[in-house]
C-alpha cells in the first residue's frame, strides 16, 4: 500500500514550504540586474531630489541663498566707495580779487569740495584741520592775480589732512584735475604747491570714462558674493547631514561618492547661478553699473568659478562637524582672501612679495580679471582665456580632492 502522509507531515513538501532546495516556478521571464550606470544615475537623482526637497522645506536656506546676496550687494555697494564728495576745505585768500574768487568757485561748483570757512592766516587753517572741521586748506597768495594777468605761473598752496592716506590721495587727484582745467600744473614741491601756466592737458580715459569707483567696485563685489555663497551653501548642506545623523544612512547605502558630490552640488549650483543673475540685475538697476561686453560670455565664464567655490565648500564640510564652524570657515576662506588678496581694492603689484605669491592661490584673483574685463572693457574670450583656464584647473583639482575625501568618509 502507498504510504500515506498527514496534511501536517513536515516531510511533505508543498508550494508554501520553506525548503531551501526547492525554488518556485517563474514565469520564464528573466529579470536583468540594473547596470552600474543606471544605479549611478538613480543615486544621483535620489540625492538631487532629496536636496531640492530639503531646500524647499527649509526657509532658512532659501533666505540665505536668495536674500543675503542682494543685501550684501546693497551694503557693499553703498558702504564701499572710493569717490570723495563735498570735501570740507577752508580758504586763505590773500589776493581777495575777482580772479581768485572765480578760481575758488571752480572748487565749490564741482561738487567735490565744500567751503566751510575763510581765514586770514595759514596758522588758522592748520587749526581748522587739526580740529577736524576741514580736510584741506586752499592757500591763494597775494600776487596770484598779478601773475595771472602778466602770464606768469601763479602758485597755489594746498594743505591736506594726510591721516587717511587713501582719502588724501583722492583729494589731491581731484584738486589737480580742477587746476588742469585752468591750466597745467608744473612740478610741485614737497608741500604740495601747484603752479598755473597757459598750457592745457587733454587726457583721454579709455575705460570707465566717468571714473566712478562704483563701476570698479561692483564687479568685485559680485566676485565676493559669489565666492561666499558657493562655499557656504554646500558646506552647510553636508555638515547638516552630520549633525542630524543622516550621513550614516548614506554611508550604509549604495551611493557612490561621485554621485553624492554631484547630487549635492547641482541644486546649490543652480541657486548660485540665480544669485549671480540677481546681483547683475540689482547692480544695473540700483547702481547703474551695466555690462559693456557680452552677458552670455560672463555667465559661461562664471561656471568654472562657481564649481570651484562649491568644491571648496565640500572640502570644508569634510573637515568640520558643526554648522557654526562651517559658517565661520566659509567666511574666512572666501570673503577675507577675496577682499585682501585678489586685487579687489588694493593693487596686487603694491603688496609684499610673499603676499603676491599667496594671492596666486586665491581663485577670486583670476575671476576678477574676467568679470572686470567684461564689465569695464567689453573684453572677449580671446583676452580672457588665460585666467579662465586657471580657474578651470582650480575647479577640476578641488572637485577631485573633494570626491576623494568624501570617498574615504562615506
Amino acid at each position: 500500500m502507498p504510504e500515506e502522509h498527514s496534511p501536517h507531515d513536515p516531510s511533505r513538501i508543498t508550494p508554501s514550504s520553506p525548503a531551501s532546495n526547492v525554488q518556485p516556478q517563474t514565469s520564464g521571464v528573466k529579470r536583468r540586474a540594473p547596470s552600474a550606470t543606471r544605479l549611478a544615475f538613480r543615486s544621483l537623482a535620489a540625492v538631487t531630489n532629496k536636496e531640492f526637497i530639503h531646500i524647499l522645506r527649509d526657509p532658512g536656506t532659501l533666505v540665505i541663498a536668495l536674500v543675503i546676496p542682494v543685501v550684501l550687494l546693497l551694503l557693499f555697494g553703498y558702504a564701499l566707495s572710493l569717490d570723495v564728495r563735498e570735501v570740507p576745505f577752508c580758504l586763505v585768500d590773500q589776493s581777495r580779487t575777482q580772479t581768485s574768487q572765480d578760481f575758488v568757485a571752480r572748487f565749490t561748483a564741482s561738487g567735490y569740495f565744500k567751503l566751510v570757512g575763510t581765514v586770514d592766516r595759514e596758522a588758522d587753517a592748520h587749526h581748522l584741520i587739526d580740529a577736524g572741521r576741514a580736510r584741506m586748506a586752499l592757500l591763494i597768495p597775494t600776487d596770484f592775480t598779478r601773475d595771472q594777468t602778466a602770464g606768469r605761473a601763479g602758485a597755489v598752496g594746498l594743505l591736506i589732512d594726510g591721516s587717511n592716506s587713501l582719502t588724501a590721495s583722492v583729494i589731491l587727484a581731484y584738486t589737480e584735475a580742477l587746476i588742469q582745467r585752468v591750466g597745467t600744473r608744473s612740478e610741485s614741491s614737497a608741500d604740495s604747491v601747484m603752479s598755473l601756466a597757459a598750457l592745457s592737458i587733454r587726457p583721454r580715459i579709455l575705460f570707465n570714462p566717468t571714473q566712478r569707483s562704483t563701476d570698479f567696485l561692483v564687479p568685485g563685489i559680485l566676485a565676493i558674493i559669489t565666492m561666499f555663497m558657493t562655499i557656504l551653501l554646500p558646506s552647510m548642506a553636508v555638515v547638516r547631514e552630520k549633525e542630524r545623523g543622516t550621513i550614516e544612512i548614506l554611508r550604509a547605502g549604495p551611493i557612490r561618492p561621485a554621485a553624492f558630490v554631484v547630487g549635492k552640488l547641482l541644486p546649490y549650483g543652480l541657486i548660485c547661478v540665480l544669485d549671480l543673475l540677481m546681483v547683475i540685475i540689482v547692480g544695473a538697476l540700483v547702481f547703474g553699473v551695466r555690462i559693456q561686453g557680452s552677458f552670455t560670455l560672463l555667465v559661461l565664464l562664471s561656471v568654472p568659478f562657481l564649481l570651484t567655490g562649491l568644491a571648496m565648500g565640500l572640502l570644508i564640510s569634510t573637515v568640520v562637524d558643526s554648522l557654526q564652524v562651517a559658517m565661520y570657515s566659509s567666511f574666512l576662506v572666501s570673503v577675507l582672501p577675496t577682499i585682501l588678496m585678489s586685487g579687489f581694492v588694493f593693487p596686487i603689484a603694491s603688496m609684499p612679495r610673499l603676499v603676491q605669491l599667496i594671492s596666486l592661490l586665491v581663485p577670486a584673483r583670476y575671476f576678477l580679471l574676467v568679470v572686470r574685463g567684461i564689465y569695464l572693457r567689453g573684453a572677449g574670450f580671446g583676452s580672457l582665456h588665460p585666467p579662465f583656464l586657471i580657474i578651470l584647473i582650480f575647479g577640476t583639482v578641488l572637485i577631485a580632492v573633494a570626491v576623494e575625501r568624501l570617498r574615504r568618509s562615506l
